[in-house]
């Protein structure tokens, strides 16, 4: 018996999926778009679950990453319908649908709001990972912020956009995995949620304000059927959080985060980081200068000496050799640095700033970040003995 064309084998799903297209084109309004599909996509599901190619997946198991995965809840009828409206004709729909069978590899976006962040142009960090300004058109804005339709974001929150995939895409439901190793996902969880982590830090160093990523959401690639659909999480507690987004140049965030992901020493850098931008959701000065004090010293006490005494001078010398250019200049840093640091010693020791304080927070703020910053281009730490006595010169360009 000669081997039936894919025309004959899926004329049943053809004439389903015309029958669709039809009743769509007959609708002019969007009102009366939302009864049709109301009403078509579970009698157009349950019909392609029937028939070639559709029915042999009607019982399958995703598996959507990290060991994850789910009995493929059925969404024939509404993939197809998506497909059309894109203008997609039924032979397209249908070879899409077997490439993707072909393929078995699911591709996914994590979305992450970054809290405080507003860019105007998007940033390619490479590896499939961007930034995204929200987008001008507003159908486009809609589809990417749904997941977080529940969330207040400050207006203009930019996106960090990680692709990954999920291989194999699916199994038979009868053989679905029973370990978290069955399946690969490139890059994994963990690898995700490092660039997350660091993304974070470059954005406070290249910015003015507190940064937060407390919330992401996965979305399946738009034009992929077997895949889960989107789902948001909130992995990381809802902490406080910036209620306005500062602008921030985009080169400066991808500089930043390359030195950052070079940096041998990274752990005690984040840490500093992490208290500047602490300083920064601090409600009151106690607070801030506590941080800053905090951030500093981390940073700037970064050796192995065996004892930290006199560790205001160390401090307001090491931050005037590392970021004054002549004697002036590193006098006028020196003294900055002595004040956030006795600031910080009256908010330890008495809970409060006393009246003599001199210490100018919002210019310590940018003090601390400047020096953060000249660390993180260094690509190490300085050997801090050679630069307070001027040996050691500028940075290499990275």
């Amino acid at each position: 018996m000669a081997e039936q064309s894919s025309e004959d084998r899926y004329g049943q799903a053809t004439a389903l999926i015309e029958k669709a297209a039809l009743e769509l084109s007959e609708i002019h309004r969007g009102k009366h778009y939302g009864l049709w599909r109301q009403d078509a996509e579970p009698v157009l599901d349950a019909a392609l679950s029937e028939v070639e190619p559709f029915r042999e997946f009607a019982d399958i198991w995703l598996c959507t990453g990290d060991g994850g995965g789910m009995v493929l809840q059925r969404r024939f009828g509404g993939w197809v319908i998506d497909r059309l409206v894109a203008h997609k004709s039924p032979p397209e729909i249908l070879e899409l649908f077997n490439t993707e069978v072909v393929r078995n590899i699911g591709r996914y976006t994590e979305l992450t709001p970054l809290f405080g962040v507003s860019i105007d142009a998007p940033c390619d960090l490479g590896n499939g990972i961007t930034i995204e300004p929200p987008a001008e058109d507003i159908f486009a804005q809609a589809l990417r912020y749904w997941p977080f339709q529940r969330v207040e974001m400050p207006t203009g929150t930019a996106m960090l956009c990680q692709s990954y995939t999920v291989t194999p895409a699916f199994v038979p439901n009868s053989e679905r995995p029973l370990q978290e190793n069955s399946t690969a996902t490139a890059p994994p969880y963990a690898a995700r949620d490092a660039t997350r982590r660091r993304v974070r830090l470059a954005c406070l160093l290249a910015g003015a304000g507190a940064v937060e990523l407390p919330i992401t959401a996965v979305q399946p690639d738009r034009d992929s059927c077997l895949v889960s659909g989107a789902v948001s999480t909130s992995d990381r507690p809802f902490t406080p959080h910036p209620l306005v987004s500062f602008p921030t140049e985009a080169p400066a965030v991808a500089a930043l985060f390359r030195q950052l992901g070079g940096f041998p020493e990274a752990d005690s850098l984040a840490r500093a980081i992490d208290r500047l931008g602490r300083s920064r959701l601090a409600v009151s000065d106690v607070d801030k200068a506590l941080e800053l004090g905090m951030a500093a010293e981390i940073a700037l006490m970064h050796d192995n000496s065996p004892s930290n005494t006199e560790i205001t001078y160390k401090i307001g010398s090491r931050a005037a050799w590392l970021l004054g250019d002549d004697a002036g200049a590193r006098a006028t840093i020196f003294d900055q640095m002595k004040q956030l640091y006795k600031a910080r010693s009256e908010a330890v020791h008495s809970g409060k700033l006393g009246s003599s304080s001199r210490v100018d927070l919002a210019a310590a703020d940018q003090l601390v970040a400047r020096a953060l910053a000249a660390i993180a281009a260094r690509g190490s730490f300085p050997n801090w003995n050679d630069l307070t006595m001027g040996g050691e010169g500028e940075p290499e360009a990275i």
